[in-house]
């Protein structure tokens, strides 16, 4: 198996570092305090045809850089597992297994990170009911720029993590600071949510 990957086709093996590297991007980021490249790539591909495919893989629920990483890394791991199997076969031909094996492999685990990662909506809170709940900036600052995130507490005492931006243009709330949310930003699918400073 060492040996597979060792001598794996680039085909398999660039995609296969490549995600590693967008995992170790994303958890350098984590620690910056912004991930502006996940949120501005998730901004570029609404309204697209390429939003429906991101949807079904769960985008919105499971990072974007996360999702691209396991794509990656199950392409790369496919291939080069595949090309240590049936070495007589030409590297591209196992495309035609890595492929779909990577997008379902990405569907699979994007539906257990999904699980286990806050959303903004669970079976007892609907995601209208945030609006009025107080909370934290956790990933910020919240500007005018990408969207950042803050952690609410809803009615039943459960903690949520939700995509949040200043209602008021040219406002900055930095992080650790406290906010309220009061609405939705509609035109992001009502996956972003507007939040004011809490009032002193």
């Amino acid at each position: 198996m060492v040996a597979s990957f060792a001598t794996g086709s680039p085909l398999y093996l660039y995609p296969l570092v490549a995600g590693l590297l967008v995992g170790l991007l994303q958890i350098a980021l984590f620690f910056v305090g912004h991930l502006p490249v996940s949120d501005a790539i998730e901004h570029a591909f609404e309204g697209t045809p390429l939003s429906d495919a991101f949807d079904w893989l769960n985008l919105g629920r499971v990072p974007f850089a996360i999702l691209l990483m396991l794509l990656l890394v199950t392409f790369g791991a496919i291939g080069i597992i595949l090309s240590g199997l049936v070495p007589m076969l030409p590297a591209w031909s196992l495309a035609i297994v890595a492929a779909p094996g990577a997008v379902l492999s990405t569907k699979a685990i994007g539906n257990a990170i999904a699980r286990v990662i806050p959303r903004d909506e669970t079976y007892a809170v609907t995601a209208d009911e945030f609006v009025g709940l107080e909370g934290t900036v956790t990933l910020g600052p919240l500007d005018d720029g990408l969207a950042g995130s803050v952690t609410v507490r809803d009615r039943h005492g459960e903690v949520h993590t939700l995509r949040a931006r200043p209602a008021d243009r040219g406002t900055t709330i930095a992080r650790g600071e406290r906010i309220v949310v009061v609405t939705r930003d509609e035109t992001h699918k009502g996956r972003v949510f507007l939040v004011i400073p809490f009032p002193v």
